[in-house]
């Protein structure tokens, strides 16, 4: 059993170090381009700029997301409580999946990495009728959906209201240095990440833990949190490489999209919403007014099928592999 928990805490590092890794970068990613050439420039202070409140996010949801932390609890996926294993191989497949995306440059989303590890192996290994689906479908898969399409119909409006004061003409990043806007809404959605993405995480390490230790709740959020900001550090700026693309340039168009999916996620986290931090981003890009917005559509659209069609189904056969190895091995 000691050896599980151990076990159980080291992949739980692994998953949150893919989750710094893979996120923190895609907060921050306006702050590495180049001011004259708006193309990639390393730079390191947007890293740990982002790492740090995404760290901080992770540590604080132990008290903000409370209801997002007892969904993510395997007991409110299940009709019976799994095994140990069980969770052990989801935070298996659902660790391999993300480091192995951040390996090749791809942002995916943790939430449907999680998501995907637990109920396609509940699925392969207890059937679909061990799983709570009226639960999943309201608290967990419909607000992973809706997410992205709140964010953009929310920008939209915003734009809307606000088109009167816009000059017509973009700001051109090599027109004029970031500004501490820029520094504020970064800080911002890497906080909302945290805030967001560690209760899912800590759930299931607290799960490794129950019976073991008094600190089963406490261990496993210090543990997310340190690995989310060593994962930012170390890998952060893999994905932020293809996202320069990807980010609106123009600064007002920008700042409401960080803005909207700031509030909208830590709002979510707060009342219990399973939102995808990356596909509210990207619906957000595509929510601005006009042209701005059009040009972010296929992305945005194309990022959700990659989490529903691609990163679920993947954790969930990785999980799948691990727990028979897992059988194999320990059995």
């Amino acid at each position: 059993m000691l050896l599980s928990v151990e076990i159980g805490l080291a992949v739980l590092f692994a998953l949150a170090f893919g989750n710094g890794a893979n996120d923190v970068g895609k907060s921050v990613t306006a702050l590495m381009m180049d001011p004259d050439t708006a193309a990639f420039k390393p730079r390191y202070s947007p890293l740990i700029w982002g790492g740090l409140f995404s760290g901080l996010g992770s540590i604080l949801a132990i008290i903000i997301s409370v209801r997002l932390f007892s969904a993510f609890t395997p007991q409110s996926f299940f009709q019976s409580t799994p095994g140990v294993s069980f969770i052990l191989a989801a935070l298996v497949g659902a660790a391999s999946w993300i480091l192995i995306a951040t390996l090749l440059r791809v942002q995916v989303s943790t939430t449907h990495a999680i998501v995907g590890a637990i109920i396609v192996q509940a699925i392969y290994l207890l059937g679909a009728s061990s799983l709570e689906w009226t639960f999943l479908i309201w608290r967990i898969l419909l607000p992973l959906a809706a997410g992205p399409f709140v964010a953009l119909i929310g920008v939209y409006i915003i734009s809307r209201v606000l088109r009167k004061r816009d000059t017509g003409v973009d700001e051109a990043p090599s027109s004029r240095r970031l500004g501490a806007a820029d520094w504020i809404s970064a800080a911002g959605v890497a906080f909302a990440r945290g805030v967001n993405d560690a209760p899912k995480m800590a759930a299931l390490g607290a799960f490794v833990l129950l019976g073991t230790s008094e600190d089963g709740v406490l261990l496993p959020y210090i543990i997310v949190g340190v690995a989310v900001v060593a994962g930012s550090l170390v890998w952060g700026d893999r994905v932020a490489k293809t996202l320069i693309g990807h980010t609106p340039l123009q600064r007002g168009h920008r700042l409401k999209a960080h803005g909207a999916t700031a509030v909208l996620v830590s709002a979510g986290s707060y009342f219990g919403d399973a939102f995808s931090t990356t596909n509210v981003s990207e619906g957000a890009n595509a929510g601005h007014h006009g042209q701005k917005g059009r040009q972010f559509l296929g992305s945005a659209l194309r990022g959700m099928a990659l989490a529903w069609m691609v990163t679920l189904p993947a954790a969930g056969l990785l999980a799948i592999v691990a727990s028979i190895l897992g059988a194999r091995i320990w059995g």
